[in-house]
């Protein structure tokens, strides 16, 4: 990960597209906000939907994952364990 720090955001983001797993997606604000397992950590990826770039790439923080919680539908679990 130290290597990937240093890398200017193109190549942050070519490498986790070629290279990470895609966790989830969810638009955020004027973003398309895009989760990444990369390396044991999850990696966020900003998209700024008007401007067509790249804002930022950053390791998230576990207050970060509340945006992705609506993707995950766990009734089918819940349903099961009674």
């Amino acid at each position: 990960m130290k290597g990937f720090d240093k890398l200017d955001i193109d190549s942050k983001s070519i490498v986790l597209h070629f290279e990470a797993q895609v966790m989830a997606s969810v638009r955020y604000y004027n973003y398309r906000v895009t989760l990444f397992y990369f390396e044991d950590k999850l990696v966020e990826e900003y998209y700024d939907t008007e401007t067509k770039e790249i804002s930022r790439i950053c390791s998230a923080q576990s207050s970060d994952l509340n945006k992705y919680l609506r993707q995950f539908d766990i009734s089918d679990l819940l349903s099961s364990a009674c």
